[in-house]
């Protein structure tokens, strides 16, 4: 059997982690959640940036926010970042392949890549992580964006990244959780990849193969082996009890989102 390598690609906020990284920098510079929430919808009802990319213009244009935050707050975000169980054995196993399969992780996300590559320290390396980036001025205060990972910007990342690993658009994984995923989620069907999402979105529901609903990182796993590795319940359950993890439940359901009106 000939080898087959794909390009495994993840959200962060709410794909890998419990938290919103957003909700914490905010709190971090006395901004509360119901206070960032009604700037995100502020931002989004003016539509002055892409899907995903909010945080990062509230953070170099509101006043709220301009000048107080730092290259070593994202840093100290990161580090409060709770992210979901066995993420770094999600990675592991990815790194090391599965049968005949071999993945190339990255995490493509609007998050600040400070925020990530701290949370992600001894998971993945730091080229593997692809989230928006800053310009600091000598003190480290942000002072502008240099590159965001959200909208358009996720599908250009994605794209560059498959020719750099030289993959099949076929042979594309992407997990995400919300509407910012939506675009690139678009793009990664249109040609045939595998999109999953992570959360019962009902953007994303209509668009990706399958959606995984757990605490559990290892859980993305579960369509991959079904569904591209051909593997039946049973291996399916085979190869979670080798990795250590017993499927107590396994609930397939397909859902119907309706909104009925007189």
């Amino acid at each position: 059997m000939s080898m087959k390598k794909y390009l495994f690609v993840c959200d962060f906020d709410k794909t890998l982690s419990f938290n919103d990284s957003g909700v914490l920098l905010s709190e971090k510079i006395g901004i509360n959640e119901e206070g960032f929430e009604r700037k995100l919808a502020e931002v989004r009802k003016r539509n002055i940036t892409q899907l995903g990319g909010e945080l990062a213009y509230l953070i170099t244009n509101d006043p709220d926010y301009k000048g107080k935050v730092t290259k070593q707050l994202f840093k100290e975000v990161g580090r409060q970042m709770k992210l979901k169980k066995n993420v770094s054995k999600l990675m592991v196993t990815l790194n090391k392949g599965i049968g005949e399969n071999k993945f190339c992780c990255y995490i493509l996300s609007a998050c600040p890549s400070e925020i990530i590559i701290t949370a992600f320290k001894n998971i993945l390396p730091s080229q593997h992580i692809y989230g928006t980036t800053f310009i600091y001025d000598d003190k480290g205060n942000t002072n502008s964006i240099e590159r965001t990972g959200a909208g358009q910007g996720k599908v250009t990342a994605l794209d560059y990244l498959r020719e750099k690993e030289r993959i099949p658009r076929d042979r594309i994984i992407y997990v995400g959780d919300g509407s910012s995923d939506l675009q690139v989620m678009l793009h990664v069907n249109a040609y045939g990849g595998y999109p999953i999402a992570v959360s019962t979105s009902p953007y994303l529901g209509h668009i990706s193969k399958r959606t995984v609903l757990s605490d559990n990182a290892l859980s993305i796993l579960a369509p991959i082996l079904e569904d591209i590795m051909n593997y039946d319940e049973n291996e399916i359950k085979s190869f979670f009890a080798d990795t250590g993890h017993t499927i107590s439940e396994w609930s397939k359901v397909k859902t119907d989102w309706l909104i009925l009106e007189d």
